[in-house]
């Protein structure tokens, strides 16, 4: 009986079996990979809102008139809220300075439900602002 080169059948289902598992593993990770590079993309831009929604607040110099509201566009909302200065830092300052502590949140619902993030800013107010 003379010996054929080539494979069986079976080494062959084997191979097919072997490479399916594998590229099936390879799909799941890719996916993974891109729910979460979405996920922080989504928290970089809460972020950069957060920053320019408190830079125009203190460039202002005022509160908005609204303490919430929709960023157009986007599926994203804002939050301003006051706080008090922290009492380590109040004792610090001037007589003539107070300090306030501005929080900005933005807000947007997420693969995992609401997700939000904050930015604190200390700000000095002279006693005649408010």
């Amino acid at each position: 009986m003379t010996r054929q080169k080539g494979f069986t059948l079976v080494e062959v289902l084997i191979a097919f079996a072997i490479l399916a598992v594998v590229m099936v593993s390879l799909y799941e990770a890719s996916g993974t990979s891109l729910r979460s590079f979405a996920a922080a993309a989504n928290v970089e831009r809460a972020v950069l809102i957060a920053q320019s929604k408190l830079d125009w607040i203190v460039a202002q110099r005022r509160l908005p008139a609204s303490p919430s509201g929709p960023v157009t566009g986007t599926p994203f909302t804002w939050q301003v809220e006051m706080l008090p200065a922290p009492q380590d830092v109040d004792d610090l300052k001037p007589q003539s300075v107070r300090l306030q502590m501005i929080r900005v949140s933005v807000l947007w619902q997420g693969n995992q439900g609401k997700r939000s993030v904050a930015v604190d800013r200390l700000v000095a107010l002279s006693t005649g602002e408010q």
